[in-house]
Parts: structure tokens; sequence; C-alpha cells
């Protein structure tokens, strides 16, 4: 797939299999909360295991924001080679974040789901230079040599080049895996002047003290990351519950622009096995933090423009053979309701548990 974190990077063989996060209750939907109030569960998929790159899920278990909004957050199980659409599809997950390339394949030849958040409005792929690099524009490669983390990762690099009017010809590229001392020596050697991979990549290389530039083309920076998808049956009949995970999650996205320090103190215990060597798992962080960002004050919002250039894009480097509209792709109805949480109140409960000392 195209734009995602199911590439193999350093974070994502760390972790070695899936386990539940759930805040009350038990896996039967309507069970009763400590506060009396029933609570649905909600099962997602996303493409790893519990990780600081997906930091919400975690921070709003912790916070108790799940609790908060009656439900129980259940991850299904991730698997290398399972596609995100195929949780939705099969019923195993309410709701998936999946690739844009994923989603609109999919659409395009029938598939009976739709996105209705989008977490991430910067694209999980891209490329890098040193920052201490002359080249200030992707176009400057042209007579250059470019690393790749892996060969599924050409895609990506040809969407680039079409975004630049760069013609494949030109540039250079090779294999460097995604070992950050390898890429950092491949760096330090001349071997290669840019590297193209998942940002999660980046980060390995970070912490082998290479300072990075991106400089991927707007046109595919712009590309959202991890849309999330459901199904419209799943999306009539646990609508409310649906509101309240989402809701939840962009509670736990917020905290992380407000106080990433609270974010960091809560994967660290939550995933310590992320923080083996700190350095990558701080690079990780604030890029995950990053990403996470949205462009403008809605938290999830889908951009339709985006999809539709976005798929143009993909079409014309023949990533994907279909597009689709991005009316039946969207769904837009319940972002407001997401949003619909007091900032504030958010605050106050972060800098409540940073208090704590736990």
């Amino acid at each position: 797939m195209l734009i995602s974190w199911r590439t193999m990077s350093p974070l994502a063989l760390l972790v070695s299999a899936a386990f539940v996060i759930a805040s009350c209750g038990d896996e039967d939907d309507g069970d009763s909360g400590d506060g009396g109030g029933e609570v649905t569960t909600v099962t997602y998929a996303q493409p790893t295991p519990p990780s600081l790159l997906f930091y919400p899920p975690i921070v709003a278990e912790k916070l108790g924001f799940f609790e908060d909004e009656g439900v129980s957050a259940e991850l299904a199980p991730a698997a290398e080679e399972i596609p995100m659409t195929a949780f939705v599809e099969t019923g195993d997950a309410d709701i998936a974040l999946a690739d844009l390339d994923e989603v609109a394949v999919g659409v395009a030849k029938g598939g009976d789901y739709e996105v209705v958040f989008c977490p991430q409005h910067s694209a999980t792929e891209g490329t890098v230079v040193p920052a201490d690099s002359p080249i200030e524009e992707f176009d400057e490669l042209a007579g250059r040599n470019v690393g790749l983390a892996s060969e599924e990762n050409t895609g990506i690099f040809e969407a680039q080049l079409e975004a630049a009017g760069v013609s494949a010809d030109d540039v250079e590229t090779v294999v460097v895996g995604t070992s950050g001392p390898t890429v950092a020596n491949a760096v330090n050697d001349g071997e290669i002047d840019a590297y193209t991979a998942a940002v999660s990549d980046f980060t390995a290389l970070q912490a082998n003290d290479i300072d990075l530039r991106n400089i991927t083309p707007p046109e595919v920076a712009a590309l959202p990351g991890n849309p999330m998808m459901v199904s419209p049956e799943t999306l009539e009949s646990k609508r409310d519950a649906l509101v309240g995970f989402l809701r939840a999650w962009a509670m736990a996205q917020y905290v992380g622009f407000v106080n990433p320090d609270v974010v960091e103190q809560i994967v660290r215990d939550e995933v310590p096995e992320e923080w083996r060597k700190e350095e990558v798992g701080e690079a990780a962080l604030t890029q995950a933090i990053e990403l996470f960002q949205p462009e403008g004050d809605l938290i999830g919002e889908l951009r339709p423009e985006v999809w539709e250039n976005g798929q143009e894009l993909l079409a014309s480097v023949g990533i994907i053979e279909q597009t689709a509209p991005a009316d039946e792709i969207l769904n837009d109805e319940l972002i407001e309701e997401i949003n619909d949480f007091d900032r504030a109140e958010v605050e106050a409960a972060a800098e409540e548990y940073a208090a704590q000392g736990s």
C-alpha cells in the first residue's frame, strides 16, 4: 500500500503483537460502566499494534476519554498482509484506518464503505535530505542518487517525480533499507543524496545524528494519512458510539498539540519497548504529533479537494487504475459533533494527569 506505516520501520519491528485497549465493561455492547451508564464497544483496526505512532487511542484510554464518551475501544489484531479495508468489509472492525489508495480503489470497485474522519493531514511517506544539503527542492534531485527504504516506496517516489516534473531517467535510485546506521552511512559516505521512506523510518536516521529537511512536493505532502472508514450499516447502527469513539480520539489528539509532555509520559508507560532507544522514541513521537496536526481548526476534516487531486496524481503514475468522486468516498456528517468538546477541559485533564506524576 501507499500511504501507510505498514512499511517495516524500526518502531514497527519493536512491537510484536496487538493487545486490547478497553476502558470498562467487557466485549458485549450495552455493558454497564462504573458510572452505571451503558457502554458500547467500538472495535477499530490500525496498521500497527499499540504504538506511539498512533498515540490518540492510548492517551484517550489513559485519560478516561473513552469512558466519558460511553465507549469501550477494542483494537483488532494488526497483520501486515491484511488490508485495512478488509476489517470493515468482513465486520471484524467497526472502523479502520486505511490508505487513501486502498479506499479509492475499493470504492471505485464497488466497495461499500466511506471515510468519516481523517486524523492526519500529511502524507506518511516522503523524501528528505540532510539539513545541510544544498538541495532545496525536490526538482533539484535530477542527476542525484536517491535511497529508497524498500521497493514499496517506488510508487510514492514516482508520484513525487510526476508532481515535480522530473523524469525518472534523470534520477538514480537504490534500495538502502530502514536501518538507521546503514542509511546514515550511505548519507555520510555520499552514496545517496536523499532518502524516500515512511516518516517513521526518518526517526531512525535522525537518531543517528542526521538532521533532516523535508523536500516532498506539496502535492504529495498534502495526501491524507490513515483516513478512518466505516460501512454504511455500522454508521447507522452504531452512530452515537462512533461519534463518542472519534470524539475521544480527537480529544487525545488535541492533547498532543497542547501538552506533548503528557503524551510522552503516557506512551512511555504503555509502550516501553518503543523507548529502548531514547533518541528514536523521542524523534518518533515528535514526528507522530506533527502528523496529527490538522490543517485548520477542525480535527479530522476530510478536505474533498485533496482527495480529488491526490487520486489524479496517483492515477497518473499507475498507483491506482481508477479514481472515485470524493462525494462517493467522504461523509462529513460526524465532523462537527466529533469536534464538539471543551478544549479547556481536555487541557485540564492533561494537566491533572501530569500533576499526579503517574
